[in-house]
C-alpha cells in the first residue's frame, strides 16, 4: 500500500506534509494510563497557553479555518479535528471510545496537529490525500445513514474504493475506522501549513511514545511532502 499527496494539493498547500505511523494495536474499551492523559489534558494545554478564550489565537488552530474556507465549507460549521477536540475538552466533554483512539486524540491536542487512524485491514490498495470528485460520495462514522454528497473542492482521504477522511481531517468514515477486531492500524498526522508549536515529526514521536505506553508497536513511520509525496507503507 502507498501514501500519497496530489500534486495539485501543493498548488494551494505548498507546505502540506503527512506524518504516518504504522503500528500493531490491540484495541480495549479504556486504559488507565489514557484515563490519566484524558484528565491531564486541559492542564497541559494551560501550561502551553491555550484556553478555551485563547484557542483561536493561537496560528496552529486559526490556520485551520483558512484552510476550510478555501474547500469551499464555512470553517464555524465544519471544524478542522483539531479544533473540535479543543472545544470538546475545554467544554468538559471528553471522549470515550477506545484506548487507542482516545490516546492519539490526547496527543493530538497537545501538539496542536491534526491526527486520525485507519484499520489496515479495511483500507483497498493506495491512500491518496487529494480533491472531492464530482458524484462521490462519503458515509460519516457515528452518523446513522447519513451521506454527504463531496464537493470538487473538498480536500478528502481516500483508497480504491471509499472517501475514508473528509474535509482533510473534519471526519472520518465508518467503512475503515478502528474497532475491536482491529490488529493493525495507520495514524495520520496532517499539516497544511507552516507549524509554530510542534513539527509534525515531533508530532509522530510523540504519538509513537504514547502508543507504546499502552501496548501498541510501532512498526514503520515517516513524512510525505511536497519534494517525496508518496511513500510505500505496507
Amino acid at each position: 500500500m502507498k501514501l500519497e499527496i496530489e500534486k495539485r494539493i501543493f498548488e494551494v498547500f505548498p507546505d502540506a506534509k503527512i506524518g504516518w505511523l504504522l503500528a500493531e494495536v490491540k484495541i480495549e474499551p479504556s486504559n488507565e494510563y489514557v484515563e490519566s492523559m484524558k484528565k491531564g489534558l486541559i492542564g497541559r494545554l494551560k501550561d502551553i497557553g491555550i484556553s478555551q478564550d485563547t484557542m483561536m489565537l493561537h496560528p496552529d488552530v486559526a490556520g485551520w479555518r483558512e484552510v476550510y474556507s478555501k474547500m469551499g465549507v464555512k470553517p464555524s460549521k465544519y471544524r478542522s479535528s483539531l479544533e473540535a477536540l479543543l472545544r470538546r475538552t475545554f467544554k468538559g466533554d471528553i471522549w470515550s471510545v477506545s484506548n487507542v483512539v482516545d490516546c492519539y486524540d490526547c496527543v493530538s491536542a497537545v501538539n496542536l496537529l491534526p491526527m486520525g487512524a485507519h484499520d489496515t485491514a479495511k483500507l483497498k490498495g493506495d491512500l491518496v490525500l487529494r480533491y472531492g470528485r464530482e458524484g462521490e460520495k462519503f458515509y460519516p462514522l457515528g452518523a446513522g445513514d447519513s451521506v454527504v454528497d463531496v464537493s470538487p473542492k473538498n480536500i478528502l482521504y481516500a483508497d480504491d474504493e471509499k472517501v475514508c477522511c473528509w474535509l482533510w481531517n473534519h471526519r472520518d468514515t465508518r467503512d475503515a475506522s478502528l474497532s475491536e477486531s482491529t490488529k493493525k492500524a495507520l495514524f495520520l498526522v496532517d499539516q497544511a501549513f507552516d507549524t509554530e508549536w510542534k513539527t509534525v515529526q515531533e508530532g509522530l514521536e510523540s504519538l509513537s511514545s504514547e502508543l507504546e505506553k499502552i501496548g501498541c508497536k510501532t512498526i514503520n513511520s515517516g513524512i510525505i511532502n511536497a519534494g517525496s509525496p508518496s511513500s510505500e507503507i505496507f
